[in-house]
Formats: structure tokens, C-alpha cells, sequence
């Protein structure tokens, strides 16, 4: 079995694969004050919780945004499955050919989720990934990550507002009933829900009209769901698409 993990600046999320079977999934939240021994006894918890044989782990990979955690991690692995893990970067086979001006810049997360959606749905394929940023990368059809666009995520945009306009109270993310808001709260909501999914429409389209054809769409992310079902572009949501792009990755380098 194989054992994925996904560590961003938020959020960690594993995946326990059987070949291509995802049998469990599971988030921990990204702490730099943890030490290995603590992770250790979160992933103990975890596998005892959902029955898992860890003795059936063989490979263990993982996709990082946060340097801090890498080593931290490492150790939590050796100690617990007696596995020295992958790490997705410079060296590793991912099978797209990354053309951007300094591909060393490149997150983890990004070629995680453009090389599933690439071998999963096909090229040419702008995939999006909603979490503490939105990223938009686009793969051509001969395989190449040409590139894309950064934004911040809803949280992490909508976070600064609050702590810098005295006057504005926090809302909670979620789809109030109209465009226009009637109160403080449901203004912000709108902000919030229709302004993301109105920004990624039109980067979508002024993406479509650079890159010259039309390309599929794949969404993902932890904040994808509240923003899919707004869009008017053409989109497929995929879950677990870093999870399956770290499988992946995982095979073309066993």
C-alpha cells in the first residue's frame, strides 16, 4: 500500500492507496511547533482509528509547500514505517516537461496537480487548486507546464480584510441567498462566494483566448466546493486529484 501525503500551509492531507484504490483519507493541520514524535502518535491514532495495517505500507510520498516540515516529517516516517520517503521535486520523473522561466519555483502542490490532470483528463488542461492560494496552471498538449496565476485564497484574502477594517464583522464562507447582500455579513458573503467565482470565470477566459483553443477544466482544493457550483465556465471538480497525482508520480519513480 501507499501512503500520500500532501502538506500546505494550511492543511496536511494523507491518502492510503491499495494500486489505485483510495481506501482512506485523512487531514491534520499544518503545525511547525509539532515535533516527529507528536506526528508519529497523530498517525498512529489514525490508523488504529480507521484499521489500517501500517506493516502494508511499502512507499510513502509527499508533496510539500512548507520547508519546515519536510525534515520534521521525514523523521515521523523513518520512525513510524521505517520508510525514507519521496519528496516530489527537482529529480523526480513526473512525465510533464516544465517550462516556465524558473521551474525550481515551482510548488510541490502545482506539478502534483497538473500531472493528474494531465494522465487523468487529457491536455490541453488549465487545473485549479483552491486552498490558502488559487493557483491556475495550464499543461499544453505536448506535455509542457507553460504556466499560469497565483491568487490568494478566499480565507487567506478575506482574513486581511478583517483584521485590518475595524468596522467589518467576520463572515463565515458560505453562498448567501442573493448577489447583493442586505447586511454587513451577507455583503461580505458575496465578496466572498460570487466575486472568487466571477474572478476565476474571466481568468479562465482570458487564459482560453491566450493560450489560442480550447482546454478542459479541473477543479480541486478545500475551498473548491464552495465556489463550483457558481461558475459559469465548464469545469470538473476532482476531490482527490493531488492524491492521485502524488500516486501518480509515485509509480513513474518506483
Amino acid at each position: 500500500m501507499l501512503l500520500c501525503i500532501d502538506i500546505g500551509n494550511t492543511n496536511i492531507f494523507l491518502g492510503v492507496y491499495d494500486k489505485s484504490d483510495l481506501l482512506a483519507e485523512f487531514r491534520l493541520e499544518s503545525n511547525l511547533n509539532q515535533t516527529a514524535d507528536e506526528y508519529v502518535l497523530k498517525l498512529m491514532d489514525i490508523f488504529n482509528f480507521y484499521k489500517l495495517d501500517t506493516k502494508k505500507i511499502s512507499g510513502v510520498i509527499i508533496a510539500s509547500v512548507v520547508p519546515s516540515l519536510d525534515s520534521i516529517f521525514e523523521k515521523a516516517i523513518k520512525k513510524f514505517f521505517g520508510i525514507t520517503p519521496l519528496f516530489v521535486g527537482p529529480g523526480v520523473k513526473s512525465g510533464i516537461h516544465i517550462k516556465t522561466d524558473n521551474p525550481k519555483q515551482l510548488g510541490a502542490d502545482i506539478l502534483v496537480g497538473v500531472v493528474a490532470g494531465y494522465y487523468r483528463y487529457g491536455a490541453p488542461v488549465i487545473v485549479i487548486d483552491m486552498g490558502t492560494a488559487i493557483t491556475l496552471f495550464y499543461v499544453n498538449s505536448d506535455k509542457e507546464l507553460v504556466g499560469g496565476i497565483i491568487s490568494p485564497g478566499i480565507r487567506t484574502s478575506y482574513s486581511s480584510l478583517f483584521s485590518k477594517t475595524a468596522k467589518l464583522e467576520e463572515a463565515r464562507a458560505v453562498s448567501p441567498l442573493n448577489v447583493i447582500g442586505k447586511d454587513t455579513v451577507t455583503c461580505i458573503q458575496s465578496g466572498m462566494i460570487f466575486g472568487t467565482a466571477s474572478m476565476l470565470d474571466g481568468l479562465i477566459r482570458k487564459m482560453k483566448v491566450e493560450i489560442g483553443e480550447e482546454a478542459k477544466v479541473v477543479l480541486t482544493g478545500g475551498e473548491a466546493l464552495m465556489v463550483k457550483d457558481y461558475l459559469e465556465e465548464e469545469v470538473i471538480y476532482d476531490r482527490h486529484l493531488l492524491m492521485e497525482g502524488l500516486r501518480i508520480i509515485y509509480n513513474k519513480n518506483k
